[in-house]
């Protein structure tokens, strides 16, 4: 044990046996071999299981630890399979496996990866940043991990990262660590998480299709007429809608007839960098229509439509 943490940590360390024992729950004493372990000054708490334990009880047994002897408790182990160890990398909790691992977040580095993680300059959000956002401020997520994260949008784990890394980098105060795991966590008023992320948002249009053609079959509304779904607003004589770049890609809009500008469209096709269905409206979702249509605030019905829309619909 001590041999195989000094050669990772290439220094001496102490390791004694935990004193204070007694004065723990029989269900603990009775569970782990306890010691006191020291490293470069840092006093705490190793849990070597006695018996095989579920990543349930260890999960609750570390934090009693921690909570009896205030003091931070590694889990030390002769073997471990890859679930339980990957689960708590994921939740932060502090390990050992005996000449596999040593993972101890509290004290800044993960000892036997030796990675330090560089993040990139980020000066403008990505569309997919942007609705992962959204979707924390609509669903008030509080703990959302990269792997929850992931499932939710129907990404890779490693798109998610790169949306973790961009909030990071542009520091939006949405974002907080314990150990190596970084969570999402929305702002219990969504009118103030809201406010929080607004400055770092982008307006979602990529282009526009004026076509002769009066109505695309499903496809959200977008625009003026989906802010007219949310509110008392009447629409325009035509319909605007909402298409993704893969949908566009697929498609044969590109080659349909459009309309010369200045003139009436049979409706109005606007490709926008990501779209949420919100509430299954048939509209994109609330927050995104306000920034479409940001600058048309400027008429008062407009201005007043999307107040209306974001009381009755987000707040």
């Amino acid at each position: 044990m001590k041999q195989f943490i000094e050669d990772i940590l290439h220094q001496q360390v102490e390791i004694r046996t935990y004193e204070n024992a007694n004065n723990l729950p029989l269900v603990l004493r009775g569970n782990y071999n306890l010691f006191v372990l020291i490293i470069n000054g840092q006093s705490c708490i190793l849990a070597e299981p006695i018996e095989d334990l579920g990543l349930a009880t260890l999960r609750k047994q570390q934090r009693k630890l921690e909570q009896l002897t205030e003091q931070y408790c590694v889990l030390y182990f002769k073997k471990l399979q890859s679930y339980p160890r990957d689960r708590m990398l994921e939740e932060g909790i502090s390990f050992i496996w005996e000449n596999h691992q040593i993972y101890m977040p509290f004290l800044g580095i993960l000892l036997r990866q030796n990675e330090t993680r560089i993040l990139k300059p980020c000066t403008k959000i990505s569309f997919l940043t942007q609705k992962l956002l959204l979707m924390t401020l609509y669903n008030q997520w509080q703990n959302a991990t990269v792997t929850f994260a992931a499932e939710k949008l129907h990404v890779s784990k490693m798109s998610i990262t790169r949306c973790y890394d961009e909030i990071e980098s542009l520091e939006i105060p949405v974002l907080y660590k314990k150990g190596r795991t970084r969570f999402l966590r929305s702002c219990m008023d969504k009118r103030e998480m809201w406010n929080l992320i607004k400055p770092y948002m982008r307006n979602p249009l990529i282009q526009e299709f004026h076509l002769e053609e009066k109505r695309i079959h499903d496809l959200p509304k977008s625009g003026i007429s989906a802010l007219c779904e949310y509110s008392m607003l009447d629409d325009n004589g035509y319909k605007t809608y909402a298409i993704l770049k893969s949908q566009l890609a697929e498609s044969d809009i590109k080659i349909k007839k459009q309309v010369p500008m200045g003139e009436t469209p049979g409706c109005i096709l606007q490709e926008v960098g990501y779209a949420i269905n919100y509430r299954e409206s048939g509209s994109i979702d609330p927050l995104t229509v306000w920034m479409l249509l940001e600058a048309e605030r400027e008429d008062p019905r407009i201005d007043k439509a999307l107040e209306e829309m974001l009381e009755g619909y987000v707040w």
